[in-house]
């Protein structure tokens, strides 16, 4: 229990700490304390008084824990590279030694659960290159010892039994500040690369949810979330949301009705390359009636309308009406499509969704057009893409199994077989302003008795949402930005405790500027994987990587390297 409270406790304080830094920023060293006597100062102090009450809530409820599984971790990293720097010319070598100690928490009690994951990576550079080395090209961060957060954690709590509950998350990542600037390789660390910054992203949700009567539930939740980067070339965010729900049915079995109302409101705040005059809050506010039909277990149609009221593309409020329609196709226990089309102020938007798993296999595909104000990664707690995989696939062929039983097997088919967790190809960028986003995704996971198979296609389109003034970011390079890439990994089982890999991947970049270069990153992978004992793992391998484009990215850095690298790693679970 008092390692549970703890972790709640840290993750509400470091959300308080990144709000009430902010609100010192806002007004110039005014301490945040003061900013509560004053109604009209803004969101963020609403946010901070809201975190605070919710941590006090959560210290005085009593949790009762009861599985739990802690897990420290340790692996060593060797990577000798050839081009540490990732630059064009004047390659730099360097051999890199990664220290990572970590800690995994996944348990849940009967009030209570979490997941947390955290590494913390010191890198060592033999040799390294200090800033005051005359030899190194401009924009080139140093290769000194340096060192790396990792963290991905979700946490629930259920305060009052089928009423409230608290849900707080928190993520630490490498996210890149251009889309044209430089891609480091696949699932490494060593490089030094200035195109991207560590990222954290927090946030706590309390909300309620029960019954009305006998055939209506309703739901009432708020967010709030706090985003920041150790780069001054982006804005650190702050969002407050805001959801209400009543879901209920008829006298008619077959038709049911939904009834929702949203408020989001995002505050990007000034860094060193803005001022507060060139701050902008957007607030977008939605209500929303929907009709429900099952025709049959197998299919079910929607029908909805509402309103939407946003300052996105305006400085001032604009109102306009929303109408769509959506249906859900489920022709049996293996197969679901589902998909909405929504007409708003930007246009048409839609939430596509198939999956269809076969015995040993699980193919989906994902297709979206919305507003977006952060790349996929920040604030994801998500296993990752293969993760899911391989979960679905082994879960369906293990009926029996208990998710832990599962999870666990799954962890050691990926680390087994050399294959990540996470097969995303597009990691996406940070900007200063939220963002009209087009995407599609389709995988394949094949998992055979020796063979194992991954493949991830990514395409995402944006384009800014209104303008700016005084703001750099890629957008202001190009109004639409593209970003297409694919990777395979095909794994083979050498024996019973060995695996050999191999990974292809390619990251093309596009302005649909004219003259703008555009960007095109290749890797190739191959990895050997051995198990030493039942919790140490050993590996090796070796990639070459290409990068092609001339581009000058928003944050003053060309984009073309070669890399040839040669690494080895050891790590063990306590």
């Amino acid at each position: 229990m008092a390692t549970v409270m703890a972790m709640a406790t840290a993750m509400v304080q470091m959300v308080l700490e990144q709000v009430g830094r902010r609100a010192c920023a806002e007004n110039q060293g005014v301490c945040p304390a003061k900013r509560f006597r004053d109604r009209s100062t803004g969101r963020s102090c609403q946010a901070s008084v809201s975190l605070l009450g919710f941590s006090l809530l959560c210290m005085g409820v009593p949790v009762h824990a009861e599985n739990w599984r802690i897990t420290p971790t340790l692996a060593v990293t060797e990577t000798l590279t050839d081009n540490v720097f990732l630059t064009a010319s004047d390659k730099k070598h360097s051999l890199v030694t990664a220290i990572t100690p970590g800690i995994s928490i996944d348990g849940k009690g009967a009030r209570t659960s979490l997941r947390l994951s955290y590494t913390l990576t010191g890198q060592f550079y033999s040799p390294g290159y200090s800033n005051s080395d005359t030899d190194r090209l401009p924009g080139q961060k140093s290769a000194s010892n340096s060192h790396q957060n990792a963290l991905t954690a979700v946490g629930m709590l259920e305060a009052i039994e089928d009423w409230l509950f608290i849900e707080a998350t928190g993520t630490i990542s490498q996210q890149y500040l251009s889309a044209f600037g430089t891609v480091s390789p696949s699932n490494s660390n060593a490089n030094v690369n200035n195109n991207q910054t560590e990222t954290s992203s927090y946030s706590i949700s309390p909300y309620i949810k029960g019954r009305l009567f006998s055939s209506t539930e309703y739901l009432l939740s708020y967010r709030a979330t706090v985003t920041s980067s150790q780069s001054g070339l982006v804005s650190d965010t702050t969002a407050n949301e805001w959801l209400g729900k009543l879901n209920g049915s008829t006298r008619w079995s077959a038709l049911g009705w939904a009834l929702d109302a949203s408020r989001l409101t995002n505050n990007y705040q000034a860094n060193r390359l803005t001022n507060n005059a060139q701050r902008r809050d957007y607030e977008n506010t939605k209500y929303q009636l929907s009709l429900l039909y099952r025709f049959n277990p197998q299919i079910q149609v929607s029908m909805f309308g509402g309103q939407e009221s946003q300052n996105y593309v305006s400085l001032n409020q604009e109102t306009h009406t929303t109408h769509g329609f959506g249906f859900v196709w489920t022709p049996s226990p293996r197969t679901e499509l589902s998909a909405t089309n929504n007409k708003r102020f930007f246009g048409n938007g839609y939430d596509v969704k198939f999956h269809h798993r076969m015995p040993r296999s699980l193919i989906t595909y994902t297709a979206s057009r919305n507003i977006s104000s952060h790349p996929p990664g920040v604030g994801n707690t998500g296993q990752g893409s293969n993760y899911d995989a391989y979960y679905a696939i082994i879960a369906a062929n293990n009926p029996g199994a208990s998710p832990e039983a599962i999870r666990t097997q799954v962890s050691q088919v990926l680390q087994d077989s050399g294959i990540p967790a996470d097969g995303s190809v597009v990691n996406g960028f940070l900007t200063n302003r939220p963002s009209l986003q087009e995407s599609q995704q389709l995988s394949l996971a094949l998992l055979g008795v020796r063979n194992s198979v991954t493949l991830n296609a990514t395409e995402s389109k944006q384009q800014p949402l209104g303008l700016v003034n005084g703001v750099t970011d890629d957008f202001s390079l190009a109004n639409q930005i593209t970003q297409r890439g694919f990777g395979i990994i095909w794994s083979h089982q050498l024996s019973g405790l060995s695996s050999l890999s191999l990974s292809l991947n390619q990251q093309h970049s596009i302005s649909a500027r004219s003259g703008q270069s555009d960007t095109r990153t290749q890797g190739a992978y191959l990895l050997l994987t051995t198990r030493i004992s039942p919790k140490t793992q050993a590996n090796i391998g070796a990639r070459r990587v290409v990068s092609d484009g001339v581009t000058i990215s928003s944050g003053g850095v060309g984009t073309s390297y070669t890399e040839n690298a040669l690494t080895g790693a050891l790590s063990h679970s306590f």
